[in-house]
């Protein structure tokens, strides 16, 4: 494992594999870092707006969203030049950005106003608001279905958004406070860690009925799939570990110990690397999809 200083408390994590830049959002020093792949070394800091949450990236544009809780702001980044090209205005405190390349849209929660912004990733403009539940932390969006899965911490559940209608289609019952979410197609499961049962839901998509509950390390603040492999990863915020799950037994089937207060995952399909924002430490710990 490869440990990678980067700005103070980074919070949100995600990576173009295209490029093999992965960006870190530092919620207390108000940038993004830009990691290289290649070299596990920040080769640009770039200044955002102030509270940087969430990062989310379209490959297919190079572009970059950075959800900034404390301006209510999201700033565009071009990943060509590592430079600012827009900021736009949307709901109170945008906690979680996900994007749906194939659409060019782009979805941010905002945990202050019950509501998930949707922003035209051609035009930089936000075309619709959609109510969700209370106090939404995070989001999944899978494409091929065209699906925005929320997770509402507040109330317990994930609010299921069709991306053609901008409409709520369902609501899932999660567990004890959901602060994230992810989605297998291939299996047709969800995965929603529940931080204050230190436990993960997993989720029949068809049936939206639960099917297992897996322990997992303390308060479980982000989880994120590998399809390829069906490994589930788990950051175990307050024991500072990642808990490896097999998707086809729903067992845990390791531990690996990283940083101080892992918040965020995102891992690389293209070659298995699992990166983790340690927002306690100001690192990213980057991890073999093999160990």
């Amino acid at each position: 494992m490869t440990t990678v200083p980067v700005g103070a408390k980074p919070w949100g994590i995600d990576l173009n594999p295209v490029t093999n830049r992965i960006y870190v959002a530092n919620e207390a020093s108000a940038n993004v870092s830009v990691l290289d792949g290649a070299t596990d070394t920040v080769v640009a800091t770039i200044p955002v707006g102030e509270g940087p949450m969430s990062v989310g990236v379209n490959p297919d544009t190079n572009r970059v969203y950075v959800a900034n809780a404390w301006s209510d702001t999201v700033s565009v980044i071009d990943g060509g030049t590592d430079t600012v090209v827009a900021t736009i205005p949307v709901g109170a405190r945008p906690w979680a950005v996900g994007v749906n390349a194939s659409a060019n849209r782009i979805y941010v929660a905002n945990e202050g106003s019950d509501s998930v912004s949707v922003i035209d990733g051609g035009t930089d403009t936000v075309v619709a608001a959609i109510p969700v539940g209370q106090r939404p932390m995070a989001l999944a969006v899978e494409a091929n279905s065209n699906r925005v899965y929320v997770a509402n911490a507040d109330s317990g559940d994930i609010s299921v958004i069709d991306g053609s209608t901008n409409a709520t289609v369902a609501i899932i019952e999660a567990g004890r406070a959901p602060w994230d979410v992810a989605v297998n197609l291939g299996t047709d499961s969800i995965y929603v860690a529940n931080a204050e049962s230190a436990l993960v839901t997993v989720i029949d998509r068809a049936t939206q009925g639960a099917v297992a509950e897996i322990p997992v390390g303390d308060v479980p603040q982000a989880v994120e799939v590998d399809p390829s492999t069906n490994r589930v990863f788990v950051a175990n915020s307050f024991d500072d570990t990642i808990s490896v799950i097999d998707g086809t037994t729903n067992t845990v089937v390791a531990t690996v110990s990283v940083g101080s207060k892992p918040w965020d995952i995102a891992v690389n399909l293209d070659n298995g690397r699992i990166y983790v924002a340690n927002g306690g430490g100001s690192t990213v710990s980057v991890i073999d999809g093999g160990s």
